[in-house]
């Protein structure tokens, strides 16, 4: 290197800290920026170790406010998989990977333009099991063994690795118990002309099932012509000579006495673009940066896989106070987190959560209709495309809910504020997932529902999703399928994935006797008297004031969102104790559909209210599929007279 030229390598390096840390996470760009001039060169052991030590002492875990635009949606959608596609190029990384049969990673932005990643996965899945297929209860005895996590921190400028990782490898177990009429259906599953041709005698093989649903054998499914809590999945896992395969099968359990198989397919990855065949893709380094590199520390690891592969958890406070903010929670028992919250000493909303995620495949072109008229054009709770989970969050099933509090210190012209994270694996083994964490994850889905509170009164819910769902089962069945949707001869794309969070509070702007409503068409504010249902357009607003006083809560309805504000009734789900027992009972959660469905008319002025944002995902626009790409999707509320 001559006097006076520098790489992008050590410009980069350099910048961070002579320029006091200003390259944050704020200041993302995507792609090359231009070269300095000049930049004085430092001393090659600066350079190697102590900039790097200083940026990476000084990172912290990035608030979606630090981010222009939709720059925090796109460094999930684009870097996810950029930064596994790093860890990989890494000597080392790439011949561990090689030998895996699962697979699973995380990952996370960072400021000081790092990101943390994590990749994790067996060598080999080995399943003992008893009492198959007699009729008893089924008790298998499942290894992934040799599990190893590999953890990563990038330099999302440079694509370099800053920080490496590799945990020693661990046999992780866990059994799995089917009851005798989930035996059953996996035995008839086992003896289809399906599974038959595409493995052969499966009881020669080693493999467990898993029944995935919410609660019961139906709960949360509907396919074809069942309604919601008709249908059920199940999967059988197999070890086919070394290589994990699945067998997935869909139930018509209208009738739970006589439950019919629909659809069994057997699928070779649980992801569209595995780990294991990813690496394979990838040409290695010539060195690795393993031993040249320092460790990644716990507190900068993914929450995801953070202690031992599995979850980091730090509970916050069931209540406390911070940044004015007053705030107390609990785990609900299938909606997620409940919050309540308030500002500055008055009440904001009584209760906040997740009552439900809606995962669509295969639906006919949206056409311009808003999600019920698209999802449930019968309005009724027959789904328009092939298949529909009814998510739930449960900490006990798939949790483990709550992992923490990040706290974001005030940045240029962002306030200081904080996250609530929770994270959940629908019906994945354990508090720990231990399932998915092990690489053994078709089925289970990866929730992060989080929310983040400021110091100026502003409230962002965050929706994140990543795969894999079963978009290999349904992508692979329908390519041929041209003309599905097709008319006089033509083709309209369908939409292969399409996600819903629907996050429901429980609105008290300053009081809890009443709230006055009123919306913002663009041009216009009006004061409806009845309840309602609207599609966000950039410029509208929906507004929740107290009658009596300066609180006002507002509601930017942002393309990609829809409001529903229904008057509050104990009959109809939504967030907090009215629908705590939702799971036992059975005319609320099956009849439940879509929450427009409780706009018929009731008055809304001076009511307590119930406020439904619906977070869209189009996942089917990513540029990634799903496994390895995130979709992340935000709402914002700013608070004002409090």
């Amino acid at each position: 290197m001559t006097d006076g030229d520098v790489s992008r390598r050590d410009y980069v390096r350099l910048a961070a800290v002579s320029g006091g840390l200003a390259a944050v996470a704020g200041c993302t760009e995507f792609g090359e920026s231009e070269e300095p001039s000049a930049v004085e060169d430092p001393d090659d052991e600066q350079v190697d170790t102590e900039i790097p030590a200083a940026r990476m002492d000084t990172a912290d875990f990035a608030s979606v406010r630090q981010f222009d635009g939709d720059s925090y949606e796109r460094a999930h959608a684009y870097r996810k998989r950029r930064a596994v596609e790093t860890l990989l190029r890494d000597p080392e990384v790439h011949a561990l990977v090689g030998d895996w049969v699962g697979g699973f990673e995380a990952y996370e932005v960072l400021t000081n333009h790092l990101e943390t990643v994590s990749i994790q996965g067996p060598t080999a899945l080995r399943v003992q099991e008893e009492g198959f297929p007699d009729g008893d209860e089924g008790e298998f005895q499942v290894t992934a063994e040799n599990r190893q996590t590999v953890y990563g921190l990038i330099d999302r400028h440079t694509d370099e690795i800053v920080a490496l990782e590799i945990t020693d490898p661990q046999d992780i177990g866990w059994s799995v118990t089917q009851r005798p009429d989930q035996m059953a259906i996996g035995q008839a599953i086992l003896e289809t002309d399906v599974v038959r041709e595409a493995i052969g005698d499966v009881t020669e093989l080693e493999w467990y099932p898993s029944w995935k649903g919410a609660a019961g054998s139906y709960t949360g499914l509907g396919q074809a012509d069942l309604r919601h809590g008709e249908g059920g999945t199940a999967v059988l896992n197999v070890n086919d000579g070394g290589d994990v395969r699945t067998i997935s099968a869909f139930i018509d359990g209208s009738d739970p006495e006589a439950p019919v198989l629909v659809d069994v397919a057997v699928v070779d990855h649980a992801v569209e673009y595995p780990l294991y065949e990813l690496v394979e893709t990838i040409v290695p380094a010539d060195e690795s940066v393993l031993d040249a590199v320092p460790d990644v520390p716990t507190e900068q690891r993914p929450y995801y896989t953070a202690n031992d592969g599995h979850h980091r958890m730090e509970l916050p406070d069931e209540s406390f106070e911070r940044d004015d903010w007053d705030l107390e929670w609990e785990h609900a028992d299938a909606q997620g987190v409940t919050v309540a919250a308030s500002f500055r000493g008055s009440p904001v909303f009584e209760a906040m959560n997740a009552p439900v995620t809606y995962t669509g495949y295969y639906l006919p072109p949206r056409e311009d209709r808003n999600t019920r008229e698209w999802y449930f054009p019968d309005d009724d709770s027959v789904f328009s495309g092939d298949l529909l989970f009814w998510d739930v969050h449960s900490s006990v099933s798939g949790g483990p809910g709550m992992l923490g509090r990040l706290d974001f210190p005030a940045r240029d012209d962002v306030p200081s504020g904080f996250q609530l994270k929770t994270h959940y694996h629908s019906s994945a083994i354990g508090h720990e997932s231990i399932d998915f964490h092990s690489g053994i994850r078709f089925g289970p889905y990866n929730y992060d529902i989080a929310y983040e509170f400021y110091a100026d009164g502003t409230l962002s819910p965050i929706f994140r999703r990543t795969g894999p769902g079963l978009i290999t089962q349904f992508a692979g069945k329908r390519r041929a399928n041209t003309d599905e949707y097709g008319t006089d001869g033509s083709y309209d794309e369908p939409v292969l994935q399409h996600y819903i969070s629907a996050q429901a509070i429980d609105v008290t702007p300053g009081t809890e006797d009443g709230a006055e409503i009123d919306y913002f068409d663009g041009e216009d504010w009006t004061t409806p008297d009845e309840e309602f249902y609207v599609e966000g357009e950039p410029g509208t607003i929906v507004r929740f004031a107290n009658p009596d006083g300066s609180e006002r809560i507002d509601v930017p309805l942002d393309d990609g969102l829809e409001v529903v504000v229904a008057r509050r009734d104990e009959d109809e789900i939504g967030p907090g104790e009215q629908t705590a027992d939702r799971l036992s009972e059975e005319t609320i959660p099956y009849s439940f559909y879509h929450p427009a469905q409780y706009v018929d008319g009731d008055p809304i002025q001076g009511e307590r209210v119930i406020l439904w944002l619906l977070m869209i995902g189009p996942v089917n626009q990513l540029p990634y599929a799903s496994g390895l790409t995130n979709f992340v999707t935000t709402a914002r509320l700013t608070l004002s007279g409090y």
